[in-house]
């Protein structure tokens, strides 16, 4: 095997695309063989343990089988509607050819998705490939749709205004190129109809497909783990398209991004008002922090990272410095409240008020509307949006460009009835509210005959209400940023990716939610650390435990503290999340190992399991608020998922190896008594496990990668995928109560998931 080099690009070392550029080992010409890893290096950016706003670049190593790997190349077309991002992409494409010729030598799989264009290909063979491709069996619900955000996204600023279409074409140079397309017969709108002849199409093994359910179902026949995007371009298609970034990111396969083979659509004329090699750093900065990974083609390639002629900036940071837009001249990023939730956004809503009390103004998001808000029994219904203003005569709505006049008066709010007709499904609509010169009061809420949705968030403003201020130039899935969308909760029990991919060690274990939605697991990064991720999924270092010192199960205590079971130390921790203090609550040398934790519902008493793996049998321990540990059980399985039920009058314990969950009345003194078998399993082993209020019991089936839902006299209602093998733990949180956090071990991540009923905790 021949280890490529790291080639001098001849730039300084704090370039974006080069400094960072990774090396990795590429198999020699005469042993090119698929079971060969190929040592990757990926770049990414996670937010400072004490200041989420400021990001540090960091790169991972790790190692990759062609055989499970492909690349997907995403919109690379014969034509553009803007002649500089052709111009752009005619210097892209002899190296992504080239990266393409050498994956594919390797084995890699190769996937050309040029959206819009299957006609081109109705009787090519790698386009019949991927429509006879099986349905995968984890087929994701909505893969065919567009993704215009994932919540890492959606709390934190969009890094560019691509609200026009992102075209930087000189006008007459643009209208020059329109008049020869349509001369050509095309549409100068559309005018792609087959992927660019630059890219080559081995008819014997590569699969053509846009649509994301066909290149699903192709991952999953090919056994594909890693997933690469190239093409065009970044801030639209690369991210959003149904094999796009988010999708792939969101359902867990593990994606990155060929950062330098790839373009955006930005317009320097807007906002950040940088140079278009800029807004297209600041976009893949974007990324590295909040949807995966990038790499760079000089790693299958060698030599330095591609570059475009024009880009001459000398000035590039790895991360680039974010600008604050003119009050007058862009959209503002607003926060609108919803007076029913305690809300720390309180500033943001009246900075809104002051921006437009007395003036007209315009108010901007984006709404995903799924087809469950318009169907009821095979009946068509509609939903009707809400609008708290203080003036209800002054407000107009507009969904994608079009007014809706449809309106009652309810109580204090305007009420516009939304006909189906008048929204795109599954996909992204631009809504648009005009206020003559009220204030927004509080957050609009779209309310259907099955739920209320509240737009409580991010939206943008604007002084004025033109009617120009109602549209934007392309459909709002281009033209939008991904901090103004809302996107409607997912159907219950559907499994999504809540943190990245190796964000923590093979130990990930926890988990457990604080009031504010935050989830702490352990072994972030590296054994014997704590990380807390937040509600969107942004993950990072919380505390390093003592040395020596490694975590398994965490709990809360009512006062906002939590408790680490140390199984190194035979430690109870105890960790003050104000300070970042940790203490020892109790310990024992008697214990083979402390796992996982239960509270009792009064906050008093913490029980614990302790397994001995190697001989296959395990204990019980209470421990009292004062830090006494007394042993209640001894002679059992190897006790791993322990639990308090609602009432506290019952304690649950599962036991791996023998796949057995037991249950035992728990006395007013805290002893045991009335062991019973509840349920026995004839596979796979057990580990994490919660109640709900109702006194449900959540396992983790690791080896089997689900949770169960059981009751408590052991009927299995459901059965939950987790997208891994190997689950270790589970809690409940979220603002309900009714979201399940598990920690899956094959990936080292969190994946999340909705239930019917809120967790006991």
């Amino acid at each position: 095997m021949l280890k490529k080099p790291i080639l001098n690009s001849g730039l300084s070392s704090g370039h974006l695309l080069v400094s960072f550029a990774l090396a990795f080992t590429l198999l020699s010409a005469s042993t090119a063989v698929a079971e060969n890893p190929l040592e990757v290096q990926l770049q990414l950016q996670r937010p400072a343990p004490n200041d989420p706003t400021k990001f540090s670049v960091v790169t991972r190593d790790e190692k990759w089988l062609p055989a499970e790997t492909a690349i997907i190349v995403c919109d690379v077309w014969d034509y553009h509607h803007s002649p500089n991002a052709v111009a752009r992409l005619e210097q892209l494409l002899p190296r992504l050819d080239a990266v393409l010729k050498s994956a594919r030598s390797h084995g890699v799989t190769i996937i050309h998705a040029p959206s819009d264009c299957m006609d081109a290909y109705q009787n090519h063979p790698a386009r019949r490939r991927a429509i006879a491709a099986p349905r995968a069996k984890d087929q994701p619900a909505d893969i065919g749709s567009w993704c215009s955000a994932i919540p890492a996204e959606e709390k934190n600023t969009y890094p560019i205004d691509q609200s026009d279409g992102g075209e930087d074409d000189d006008r007459s140079v643009h209208a020059e190129w329109a008049k020869k397309l349509t001369n050509m017969g095309r549409n100068p709108n559309m005018p792609w109809q087959r992927q660019n002849s630059g890219i080559t199409i081995d008819s014997q093994k590569d699969y053509i497909s846009d649509r994301g359910d066909e290149v699903w179902n192709v991952l999953a026949q090919q056994e594909i783990k890693n997933v690469v995007l190239t093409g065009v371009h970044t801030n639209m298609c690369v991210l959003g398209r149904p094999f796009g970034l988010r999708q792939m990111a969101r359902n867990g396969k593990h994606v990155v991004l060929m950062r330098d083979m790839t373009d955006t659509m930005y317009n320097p004329a807007r906002w950040p008002y940088v140079s278009h090699f800029e807004g297209t750093r600041r976009v893949i900065s974007h990324i590295e922090r909040y949807v995966c990974p990038t790499i760079t083609s000089d790693q299958w390639l060698g030599g330095a990272s591609f570059r475009f002629t024009e880009d001459r900036d000398t000035n590039q940071s790895a991360i680039p410095t974010e600008n604050d837009p003119p009050a007058d001249d862009h959209w503002q990023r607003v926060t609108i409240s919803d007076p029913s939730r305690s809300s720390s956004d309180t500033n943001s809503t009246t900075l809104a008020n002051r921006l437009s009390e007395g003036k007209p103004s315009s108010f901007r998001c984006i709404v995903r509307m799924p087809e469950r808000w318009f169907s009821q029994n095979k009946k068509i219904s509609e939903p009707t949006i809400g609008i708290h203003v203080g003036n209800q005569l002054n407000a107009r709505i507009w969904i994608d460009g079009v007014e809706q006049k449809n309106r009652t008066n309810q109580s204090e709010s305007l009420v516009f009835h939304v006909p189906r007709s008048a929204v795109t499904i599954d996909d992204a609509n631009l809504l648009v509210i005009q206020i003559k010169g009220g204030k927004m009061l509080d957050a609009p809420h779209i309310e259907t005959d099955q739920e209320t949705f509240s737009l409580a968030g991010t939206w943008q403003m604007k002084s004025g209400n033109e009617v120009e201020l109602t549209t934007m130039p392309l459909p709002a899935k281009f033209g939008g940023s991904s901090d103004i969308v809302f996107n409607a909760p997912d159907p219950l029990w559907t499994p999504r990716v809540l943190t990245r991919s190796g964000e923590f060690t093979n130990g990930i274990e926890g988990p457990a939610c604080d009031q504010a939605g935050n989830v702490f697991a352990v072994n972030f990064d590296k054994q014997g650390t704590i990380g807390k991720v937040t509600p969107e999924g942004i993950a990072s270092l919380f505390v390093a435990l003592p040395e020596g010192s490694i975590g398994n199960g965490i709990r809360f205590a009512p006062d906002g503290s939590f408790f680490v079971a140390d199984y190194k130390k035979h430690n109870i921790l105890r960790v003050d999340p104000r300070d970042r203090k940790i203490s020892v609550h109790a310990h024992h040398n008697g214990m083979n190992q402390p796992n996982d934790l239960a509270l009792s519902p009064d906050g008093k008493t913490l029980y614990a399991s302790d397994p001995n793996w190697k001989d296959g049998t395990g204990n019980l321990w209470r421990i009292d608020s004062d830090g006494k540990v007394t042993q209640i059980a001894e002679d059992m399985g190897t006790t791993n998922g322990i639990e308090v039920s609602p009432d506290g009058k019952t304690l649950y314990v599962n036991e791996s190896k023998q796949r057995n969950v037991w249950a035992f009345d728990l006395t007013n003194q805290g002893t045991l008594k009335n062991k019973r078998l509840i349920k026995q399993f004839d596979d796979h082993g057990f580990d994490g496990m919660r109640c709900d209020v109702e006194g449900n019991l959540y396992i983790t089936r690791h080896g089997k990668g689900t949770v169960i839902k059981m009751t408590p006299s052991g009927k299995i209602l459901r059965e939950i995928p987790v997208m891994g093998k190997r689950p270790s733990n589970l809690c409940f949180g979220g603002p309900d109560r009714r979201t399940v956090y598990v920690t899956e071990v094959d990936s080292q991540r969190l994946i999340q998931f909705r239930v019917d009923q809120p967790g006991r905790e």
